[in-house]
């Protein structure tokens, strides 16, 4: 048996998220992992909410939890889509690596914050080694063929069957004393419980269920949500009216699409990028253009990190009409290995477009 200590920022807000957190409790508890465990859950933290973080005394796992049950197919870029066992498939709202990538940078950066404090013993580089994952229904599966998990190492795909045996396999180069475990925990400001903290009255189930067809909404309902579509849409055009009038140089023009043909979006451009967008050779010159103007220079300077926005690489190129070539190849693996940078976290405005001239891109220097 493991014994569990229990914290967290907010109660779950759907049935099955609860439920996942309680088979995901109960299975960790009955195996052996040495203890204790902390079981951290829903807190937020710089780019989102962390459903699960366990601090086990070698390592730290992030866990991402999703209401699917099925055959799972994703890469590093891409949509995330799951085949159930009907054979119908559903397409994740967000790229689950991403997803986990930016949290887990989340965390890491949290823990380096007081590392110097908390434990200095520990070398920054096992202190990055924190694991995510995503835990789906149990009987869903990840074939191999996808992400290399061989090398991308601290990142998974679990189900109930195969939860604890990874979990025994979590060596981070460390142990953590249950004082340097207090300290993260404070750090992350939760709260302790004597348990999971219990779903509200008002608990939902979640709406996105991998083996249960859409609902039609009733015509009431489906007028309030077309009303409600209308104004978000008038909302997020504010910020990038705002960007337009601020820089005109940067206005768009979407490529003409069936019978609507053209539209002048300010401040940013389609959100459609081609399969092969970061393939290109304007993407490698992007990389390049990096490489050369901003990582270079800051490695020279000793820095440890640096940022830059896509407007501003998209206007020092001259270019038009392609800020999603420019957000591709900003998020892109092959600059990281290019430029020997890391991805930290990409911020955006509140409501903006996927790919906008006002994302910024924070990169730590390796």
């Amino acid at each position: 048996m493991t014994g569990l200590r229990f914290f967290y920022g907010d109660r779950p807000h759907f049935r099955h998220e609860f439920e996942q957190l309680r088979e995901l409790t109960e299975l960790v508890a009955a195996a052996d992992l040495g203890g204790p465990v902390y079981v951290v859950t829903n807190f937020l933290i710089a780019n989102g909410e962390v459903d699960c973080l366990l601090l086990l005394p070698h390592g730290l796992v992030v866990i991402e939890l999703k209401a699917y049950l099925g055959t799972v197919h994703g890469v590093e870029e891409g949509d995330w889509r799951v085949v159930g066992p009907d054979g119908a498939e559903e397409t994740l709202r967000v790229n689950l690596f991403h997803q986990l990538r930016t949290l887990r940078f989340d965390v890491i950066r949290r823990l380096l914050r007081i590392r110097d404090e908390a434990f200095p013993q520990l070398d920054e580089r096992d202190l990055k080694k924190v694991a995510a994952w995503g835990y789906f229904q149990a009987g869903s599966t990840y074939p191999p063929g996808q992400i290399e998990l061989e090398r991308v190492k601290w990142f998974d795909i679990v189900a109930a069957e195969t939860l604890v045996e990874r979990l025994m396999l979590v060596q981070a180069g460390f142990t953590l004393s249950e004082r340097e475990m207090d300290a993260i925990v404070g750090e992350l400001r939760v709260t302790p419980a004597e348990g999971l903290a219990p779903a509200s009255a008002e608990e939902r189930a979640d709406p996105v269920r991998s083996t249960l067809p859409p609902k039609e909404p009733a015509p009431l309902e489906q007028a309030l949500v077309e009303r409600m579509d209308a104004l978000v849409t008038r909302m997020e055009a504010i910020p990038q009216a705002i960007a337009g009038l601020a820089r005109p140089e940067e206005v768009c023009t979407n490529p003409p699409s069936g019978a609507g043909g053209a539209s002048t979006v300010p401040g940013g451009c389609s959100d459609a990028v081609g399969p092969d967008e970061t393939e290109t050779p304007l993407a490698e010159q992007i990389r390049s253009f990096v490489c050369a103007e901003y990582a270079a220079p800051a490695r020279r300077e000793g820095r440890t990190e640096f940022t830059i926005s896509s407007g501003e690489i998209h206007r020092a190129m001259g270019l038009s009409n392609r800020m999603p070539a420019v957000c591709g190849a900003l998020r892109s693996r092959r600059l990281e290995v290019l430029c020997r940078i890391e991805l930290v976290e990409e911020v955006r405005s509140v409501r903006v477009r996927e790919n906008s001239s006002t994302n910024r891109f924070v990169y730590l220097i390796k």
